[in-house]
């Protein structure tokens, strides 16, 4: 069985990235994988200062919650980033610990692994998500070639009709994909 971080990049707890994410947990969870989420709502991740530290004294320069996460990012076989989308992109706090990978990357120990994303946006239609999209294609697939397992795009959150239940159903299935 595999071992999966999964990364909730909302800013707010108990939403629908957070309710998403608890689906996708128990869908994998239900497949005898290990899951590990992380929620950077109730954990904050400091942005990367580029002091070029890394690996100097320990991972990171800065001692936050990511040196008790990179062993385990090291580690595990898949990692799940699910944000929210704000302003046609990821939220601050995702890209934040995206930047904060960089400490594995300069240590040569930036391993391959399988991905998945979970992107929720207000609006309707994938033009919502493609800048988010593109840019774990670009960073994880064509650059540091891991290997995509694939997205789960959950859109019109804004509408006051919304119902999450569906895509509960959704997450839940995707996370037992595996």
């Amino acid at each position: 069985m595999s071992k999966i971080i999964v990364v909730d990049g909302s800013p707010r707890v108990g939403k629908y990235t957070d309710q998403l994410t608890d689906a996708f947990a128990e869908g994998a969870r239900s497949k005898g994988h290990e899951v590990i989420k992380f929620s950077l709502a109730k954990t904050p991740v400091a942005p990367c200062r580029h002091c070029m530290g890394c690996g100097k004294n320990g991972y990171c320069s800065q001692k936050d919650a990511m040196e008790a996460l990179y062993p385990e990012i090291e580690s595990c076989d898949m990692i799940v980033f699910a944000s929210p989308i704000y302003f046609w992109h990821i939220t601050a706090q995702m890209k934040s610990f995206i930047d904060r990978l960089y400490a594995l990357y300069v240590m040569g120990r930036f391993p391959r692994k399988e991905m998945k994303l979970i992107l929720v946006s207000g609006g309707q239609g994938d033009d919502m998500t493609n800048n988010a999209e593109q840019f774990f294609r670009d960073v994880f697939l064509d650059r540091i070639h891991w290997t995509d397992k694939g997205i789960l795009k959950v859109h019109g959150t804004s509408a006051k009709d919304f119902d999450v239940s569906g895509y509960l159903k959704e997450a839940y299935d995707f996370g037992a994909q595996e």
